[in-house]
């Protein structure tokens, strides 16, 4: 074949490919590798979001728990034996040991479910553990109840009764002494307030607590609880109330 003839099959041969797509530019070829690198990273990122959601299941099942494996033995090993020893308790009727356990868990791993439901069940029983009823006179300063309270243990209280409170004025009215203002604005006069002191020589500076059906409250100390009715001069007044009171007493 005449050179020229095969220099114009070959152009010819040429043209045929890159019109059937046989041939890729330059431009092309960068596009799919442009391509590929987007799907690596997708890939890349897809594997980062699973691993993320793994993590996140980790610290939810050990919530609390060291990272360290060997902590983590230790942990559930004191967890597991504590446990077994609060159930023990409770079930002797050593509420104050039982407590003292399950807080030593709540402490250590405050989301342990086990731990907190032990916690809390052992105080609803502390609070009815000791029952004692005492009838608060309202014409009487501040009477002993004979219940001894226990701090950091919870008290419930019920009350049932009616009395009337009198105080005795002109037409300017009565101004409450500030040696009597309490520092809660929900004290009123008539209202029912108790305290709690180791000793009578401590009423006259003593916190109030105010009382209602239905109350509940922590000790704050250790110490005999005193009720009354919260009024200047109580004298004149009439009427009782029964106190019904629930918690663990110190005998």
């Amino acid at each position: 074949m005449p050179p020229r003839f095969r220099l114009r099959l070959i152009a010819i041969l040429l043209s045929l490919a890159s019109a059937n797509g046989l041939l890729l530019a330059p431009h092309a070829t960068a596009q799919s590798a442009r391509a590929k690198l987007q799907k690596q990273a997708e890939e890349s990122k897809k594997q980062q979001a699973e691993l993320q959601k793994r993590l996140q299941r980790i610290a939810s099942d050990d919530a609390g728990m060291p990272t360290d494996p060997q902590l983590q033995s230790l942990h559930r090993d004191f967890i597991s034996q504590t446990e077994k020893l609060a159930k023990e308790y409770e079930r002797k009727r050593q509420f104050e040991k039982a407590r003292e356990a399950y807080q030593s868990i709540v402490r250590l791993v405050p989301d342990y479910p086990a731990g907190s439901q032990g916690l809390a069940r052992v105080l609803t029983y502390q609070s009815a553990h000791d029952k004692k009823v005492f009838k608060v006179q309202a014409d009487k300063g501040w009477q002993d109840s004979g219940a001894k309270l226990t701090q950091g243990m919870p008290v419930k209280i019920d009350v049932k009764g009616k009395w009337k409170v009198t105080i005795a004025s002109g037409p300017q009215g009565v101004e409450l002494p500030k040696e009597l203002r309490p520092r809660d604005n929900q004290i009123r006069w008539g209202t029912l307030v108790a305290t709690i002191v180791e000793n009578q020589s401590e009423l006259d500076d003593a916190k109030m607590i105010r009382l209602e059906s239905g109350k509940e409250f922590v000790a704050g100390s250790s110490g005999r609880l005193y009720l009354r009715m919260f009024d200047e001069d109580p004298d004149d007044n009439q009427g009782e109330m029964m106190v019904l009171i629930q918690s663990t007493f110190d005998n």
